[in-house]
C-alpha cells in the first residue's frame, strides 16, 4: 500500500494536468459550459419535487433543500463511479503507447466529477438563505463528510474500472445496482420513515449515512452520528486498499486481457 501511495505521489503532476484538461474539455462540450454543472442537479430536483409534492402530497418547508442535498450527493457518486468504470477501457489506445499506471485514469475521472460537484455544492450552500436556512459554523463539519464520500467513490471506482475493463457487460449489472441503491440511500425520503427493524440494514449502506450526515449539518444544525460516519470511513478505506491492490496485481497483464 505504501508503494502504491508513493506511486500516486510520483505521478501527481500527470494526475493534476489531466484533471484540469478534463474539466476544461467537459465545459467546452456543453453549450452552457460550467453553468450546466449546476443546472443538472436542479433539474433532477425539480422533477422529484413535482412528483413527490404534487402527485403524492409529500413535502415540507425544507423539502427543496432536502432534495437538493440528496440528489447532488447521489449525482456525484453515481456519475463519478459510472464514468470511472469505463475510464481504463476508453484509454486503451493511449495505454498501448505509454506505460502508465492504470489507477491514474479512474482517479482523474473521479477528480473531474468531484470538481464539478464541489463548485455546485458551494453555490448551493451560498443559496441556502433563499430557502430559509441561515448558514452556520457547522458547515465546516461537511469537510470530513465529503472527504469520506470521495474516498468511498474512489474505493468503488478502482475495482470497477478493472472489472469493467475485463468484461464490459458488467456495466449493465452496475447500472441496475445503482438504480436499486438510489432508492436504498434515502435520497427522496427521510430516514425516519425507515422501519426500526430495517434501520441497521439501511445504515449499512454508506451513501445513506453520508447523505443523512450532510442533511444533519445543513438542515438540522446538528453534528452527524459519528459512529455511522466512522463505519462509512472504514468501508471507504477498505475498498480503497482492495481496489488499489487489485490494480497493482493486474497492472502489467491488464492490456493483454482486454478484448476490444
Amino acid at each position: 500500500m505504501a508503494d502504491r501511495i508513493g506511486k500516486i505521489n510520483r505521478y501527481k503532476d500527470i494526475i493534476f494536468y489531466r484533471t484540469v484538461a478534463g474539466i476544461k474539455s467537459e465545459a467546452r462540450q456543453n453549450y452552457l459550459g460550467y453553468l450546466w454543472f449546476m443546472l443538472e442537479p436542479l433539474l433532477s430536483t425539480a422533477v422529484f419535487y413535482f412528483a413527490l409534492t404534487q402527485v403524492t402530497g409529500r413535502g415540507g418547508p425544507d423539502y427543496v433543500a432536502f432534495l437538493l442535498l440528496g440528489t447532488l450527493s447521489w449525482q456525484w457518486f453515481e456519475g463519478s463511479v459510472t464514468a470511472a468504470a469505463s475510464s481504463i477501457r476508453e484509454k486503451y489506445a493511449t495505454l498501448i503507447q505509454f506505460d502508465l499506471p492504470k489507477f491514474i485514469f479512474p482517479m482523474v475521472t473521479v477528480l473531474v466529477n468531484s470538481w464539478k460537484f464541489f463548485v455546485t455544492y458551494a453555490v448551493l450552500l451560498a443559496l441556502m438563505p433563499l430557502l430559509g436556512l441561515a448558514p452556520n459554523w457547522r458547515y465546516l463539519e461537511l469537510v470530513p463528510v465529503l472527504l469520506i464520500q470521495l474516498g468511498f467513490i474512489l474505493g468503488l471506482a478502482f475495482p470497477l474500472a478493472l472489472w469493467v475493463t475485463l468484461s464490459n457487460d458488467l456495466k449493465v449489472i452496475m447500472s441496475s445496482s445503482f438504480r436499486l441503491m438510489f432508492f436504498l440511500s434515502g435520497i427522496i425520503f427521510n430516514s425516519e420513515k425507515v422501519p426500526e427493524s430495517l434501520r441497521t440494514a439501511f445504515y449499512a449502506n454508506p451513501m445513506a449515512v453520508l447523505v443523512e450526515s450532510c442533511r444533519d449539518i445543513v438542515l438540522r444544525n446538528q453534528t452527524p452520528n459519528l459512529h455511522r460516519l466512522a463505519y462509512a470511513a472504514g468501508v471507504a478505506l477498505l475498498l480503497l486498499v482492495v481496489g488499489l491492490l487489485q490494480l497493482r496485481l493486474m497492472d502489467k497483464r491488464l492490456l493483454k486481457m482486454i478484448h476490444v
